[in-house]
């Protein structure tokens, strides 16, 4: 057999040796024997030690695995199950997926009682599709009467695959294959939300679904400041009208930018140039925002936030806006206004001064009247 030969839904025993062999026919018995089985992995069962040298023997001949194959196989490679349509003699049934280097083999094994007789009844590994199975680290299935349900999933994505098969007695039938990615659907649609500015929809996508492996998507990285953006622009909008939607937003957009670079000490007013901005060279570098851009939204959030009444949270974002990009001027002024609602007024006269001293010529015609009578007051 050439071992580079893609099988399919074909029957891979010698059409001599079925030609000797009659299948049982289809009865009630059969199918309600079927439906009642429990499958049960072959490590469980007692007599596994016997049943697993002559099924191991006949899978690495008729699949043909070398040395290292045949060793990555084990008796949990393996599972009891009755599909029925076993053929005389026969009264066992075994199902395995066999990965050898190149693709995953499903295949269906009936024993005698003690598998003393084994035959190989089918194997199955591609559609017109591709293949079936995608990964045995991450693979399902369930079995309903003579009909298998199999679900399976590469490494460190969500692309899937999704196949349902029937056991007709001489072969599988293929009922249908589908392959289905929801975390590239995720970003598929929040794309389109983030290109028609429908910021609800978006939080509303965000809320109700949690992809799989997002950090193995470029969308993860290259939406998150479009998402930034839209939410800055609609918490603008919405801001006078209404704070506390302003501030959703803000926050919305601020987290969808750490899930991305993972910018999370904002709240905390921990955050570093190298959160915002990234590694000189590093992926997705040119995806961020500057750091003159992130601290304007971040400036205008704890402005949000002190206009609301939550000026102990104010406070540290403002510091740390100060402290990576000094020469912001209305951020001495922020902060000012929030220490001395806090109490903190020698913090806050200190930063007043600040703020005038940055604004220079400007102060007398820019500066709020409060600013002087603050610094002056006792």
């Amino acid at each position: 057999m050439n071992k580079c030969k893609r099988y399919t839904l074909s029957l891979t025993l010698m059409i001599f040796a079925f030609m000797s062999l009659s299948y049982a026919p289809a009865t009630a018995a059969t199918a309600n024997s079927a439906k009642a089985f429990m499958t049960i992995n072959m490590a469980e069962l007692k007599d596994a030690d016997a049943l697993y040298e002559p099924i191991l023997n006949l899978v690495t001949d008729a699949l043909e695995l070398d040395e290292d194959e045949a060793s990555a196989l084990s008796m949990d490679s393996f599972y009891e199950v009755n599909l029925g349509y076993s053929p005389k003699g026969y009264t066992r049934q075994f199902l395995g997926f066999i990965h050898n280097s190149d693709w995953i083999e499903l295949v269906l094994i009936a024993t005698n009682k003690n598998a003393t007789d084994v035959l190989l009844l089918d194997r199955a590994a591609s559609s017109e599709d591709g293949d079936l199975f995608l990964n045995t680290a991450k693979l399902e299935f369930s079995i309903v009467k003579n009909q298998i349900h199999v679900w399976s999933q590469v490494p460190f994505r969500a692309y899937q695959s999704t196949v349902e098969l029937e056991w007709e007695g001489d072969r599988f039938n293929l009922i249908s294959h589908e392959y289905d990615d929801p975390t590239a659907r995720f970003y598929e649609e929040k794309d389109r939300l983030i290109q028609a500015k429908d910021i609800q929809g978006l939080i509303k996508l965000s809320s109700t679904n949690d992809p799989f492996y997002p950090g193995a998507y470029s969308e993860s990285y290259t939406l998150a400041t479009p998402a930034l953006k839209l939410a800055y622009q609609k918490a603008l909008q919405a801001q006078k009208k209404d704070i506390k939607t302003a501030i959703s937003y803000l926050e919305f957009g601020l987290n969808q930018y750490a899930e991305g670079f993972g910018s999370w000490g904002f709240e905390d007013g921990t955050l570093t140039k190298t959160d915002i901005v990234g590694e000189k060279g590093s992926s997705f570098q040119p995806d961020r925002l500057s750091l003159n851009e992130y601290v304007a939204i971040l400036n205008d959030y704890s402005y949000f936030l002190s206009l609301a009444g939550r000026n102990k949270e104010a406070k540290p974002i403002l510091d740390n806006v100060i402290k990576l990009v000094p020469n912001r001027t209305v951020a001495y002024l922020n902060i000012a206004d929030v220490e001395w609602v806090l109490g903190q007024k020698t913090a806050a006269k200190a930063h007043y001064k600040q703020y005038v001293k940055l604004l220079g010529s400007k102060a007398s015609t820019i500066a709020p009247k409060r600013v002087q009578e603050r610094i002056k007051a006792k």
